[in-house]
């Protein structure tokens, strides 16, 4: 952004996540976060002692209603943000918000409508899509290097941070699910359902088991906890090539693995592949890769993003139409944890029994 104007940044919030979006902000070169706006006087205090060129205040509404502000950052608890968010395009400032973008799906397509009425750029947080080892991934599923793929498991543990405004659905499947998304180029699963249990505050759940299917058949389950003993960060794909292993946490991030069940036609017998009734299952054992991986960190890569979207009105990667369908999945999980229809099913079965 050479020979452009600063970016002038009014942040909300500077709590768990917004100090690291303060850092990266503060230190671009393209941009000048001129307030943060935070309750917390302590976090004030935090924020003009690390930051002196940055102002904080209480208000949240003074920093927006600054006419020389043009770019406003949202990290505050997810139910503020669809209101924060709205405010924000409201006063003409491009926005970015920490996921979840709403707790709404009818939110977040207000939300989208908007951005694209006071013509600002809206995108969302999802910081794993900024990931090099997550689009190193996606470029091997482009490139057909995994072939057909038959399913997807991921596990986002830790023994971390327990919430009590949202669940660990809320908190933690928005990464699997916008890597999902992004993975499956944009395609929303067709079912959603999520079983979880509350053992620390009722009602919120800690640990969320979800499956998710598409129409082709692709299934990915998902395990989201906050009381798991270590941290792990793993996506696995199993495919009809190959099978891929992403594991954020270790310094090997991809294993690109040459197994899998190959279906091989009898010598002697019909070769038609048409109707493959006569085969024999092999099992097949190769290579496995640990590719190399230049990795920034993906915080600094999505807030560099933003900035260009804001100088080329380029639609983000992590725009309102990705944030709105994440936020659309998590929905269907939400509405499955509350509904249970298969534990209705299961209870009606034992009671015929």
């Amino acid at each position: 952004m050479k020979n452009q104007v600063k970016v002038t940044i009014a942040q909300i919030g500077c709590g768990y996540w917004g100090p690291n979006l303060l850092r990266n902000f503060s230190t671009h070169p393209d941009c000048h976060v001129k307030w943060v706006a935070e309750l917390n006087p302590q976090r004030r205090v935090y924020v003009e002692e690390n930051y002196p060129k940055t102002r904080a205040i209480p208000s949240w509404e003074d920093a927006i209603g600054d006419p020389e502000v043009d770019t406003v950052v949202i990290a505050t608890p997810a139910s503020t943000h669809y209101e924060l968010a709205k405010a924000s395009l409201k006063a003409g400032k491009h926005t970015f918000v920490e996921k979840p973008l709403a707790m709404r799906t009818l939110e977040a397509d207000e939300l989208l409508t908007l951005a694209a009425t006071v013509n600002r750029v809206l995108m969302v947080g999802h910081t794993f899509l900024y990931n090099a080892a997550v689009r190193y991934v996606k470029k091997l599923l482009d490139k057909g290097e995994i072939g057909r793929v038959y399913y997807i498991y991921s596990q986002r543990l830790n023994l971390g941070q327990v919430r009590s405004d949202i669940n660990a659905w809320w908190n933690l499947a928005p990464h699997d699910i916008s890597i999902l998304l992004y993975l499956m180029d944009g395609e929303l699963p067709v079912s959603v359902m999520a079983y979880g249990v509350d053992y620390i505050q009722p009602g919120i759940e800690d640990v969320v088991f979800a499956t998710l299917t598409w129409p082709n058949r692709i299934t990915a389950h998902m395990q989201v906890s906050w009381l798991d003993p270590g941290k792990i960060r793993k996506m696995t794909l199993v495919g009809s090539r190959k099978m891929v292993i992403y594991d954020d946490v270790s310094d090997d991030k991809i294993t690109i693995l040459d197994k899998g069940v190959d279906r091989v036609p009898k010598a002697g017998e019909s070769m038609d592949f048409d109707h493959f009734n006569n085969y024999q299952l092999f099992h097949r054992a190769g290579d496995i890769w640990l590719p190399r991986i230049d990795f920034q960190e993906p915080l600094k890569v999505e807030v560099a993003h933003f900035l260009e979207c804001i100088r080329t009105g380029e639609t983000p990667l992590t725009g309102p139409r990705h944030a709105r369908d994440v936020v659309a999945v998590l929905e269907m999980g939400e509405r499955s944890l509350r509904e249970r229809p298969y534990l209705k099913e299961f209870n009606s079965i034992l009671n015929r029994a």
